[in-house]
């Protein structure tokens, strides 16, 4: 990766949707430059996906929690596939200490959360413990932002 390519990521993770050639031409290089070094990105695995962010609590998920888990070492693996496959988990975090792992959960409400997650938690095989944080309000919320030009 160069300065373009660093220059592009700039500008796509502040508007996913910005086309390649108001890129090309903030940048002042071609547009076909643009198209075939964002998909060369997306090709080597950069760029994953082209996303939305929405309001949680516009669509009705007013709950986030964070659930710091312990858990047998031998079915980590196991548990993390578990765990994947439910919809209100968002993230997936190993970690060093006080936790194996973290993980990020949004639903709509208290009852959601308990039986969505923290029962089909509990009942995981080789989980010796978790615990839950819910939040009350969020100050900042980014993805991964690149900050060039």
């Amino acid at each position: 990766m160069d300065e373009v390519d660093i220059a592009i990521l700039s500008y796509l993770s502040g508007n996913s949707r910005m086309h390649s050639t108001e890129i090309a031409s903030n940048m002042g290089v071609a547009t076909s430059t643009v198209h075939k070094r964002i998909e060369r990105m997306r090709d080597a695995g950069v760029i994953r996906e082209f996303t939305i962010k929405i309001d949680p609590s516009v669509v009705g998920l007013n709950i986030t929690t964070f659930i710091g888990v312990n858990m047998d070492s031998s079915k980590r693996i196991n548990i993390i596939n578990k765990l994947k496959k439910i919809d209100d988990v968002l993230e997936i975090h190993e970690l060093l200490e006080p936790y194996d792992i973290l993980i990020k959960v949004q639903t709509f409400d208290i009852h959601s959360l308990k039986e969505n997650v923290l029962q089909v938690l509990g009942e995981m095989d080789g989980v010796k413990e978790s615990t839950s944080i819910l939040t009350t309000k969020c100050h900042k919320d980014v993805g991964c932002a690149i900050l060039y030009r």
